[in-house]
């Protein structure tokens, strides 16, 4: 299992919804959750998924309407 949460500072609307999104070898997986507005940023919260052994690049996108913010990927090792 491989997880990420995160906030979104500057972002406004309770709208949106966060996905995560981990890359290896040519598989991708992705999770989603509806992210959750607070007075100084958008929560997305814990998103987890169930990933086999490997190294993995995952971002955490937050997308509301026609826009999207996405973070800068991270790589981890899944044992």
């Amino acid at each position: 299992m491989i997880s990420a949460s995160g906030l979104v500072t500057g972002a406004t609307g309770s709208d949106g919804v966060c996905t995560l999104t981990a890359t290896s070898e040519g598989l991708t997986l992705s999770g989603q959750i509806d992210a959750q507005s607070t007075p100084a940023a958008v929560n997305c919260g814990l998103i987890e998924i169930t990933a086999p052994t490997g190294r993995w690049t995952m971002t955490l996108t937050y997308r509301v309407g026609t826009s999207a913010t996405v973070s800068e990927p991270v790589t981890v090792d899944q044992p």
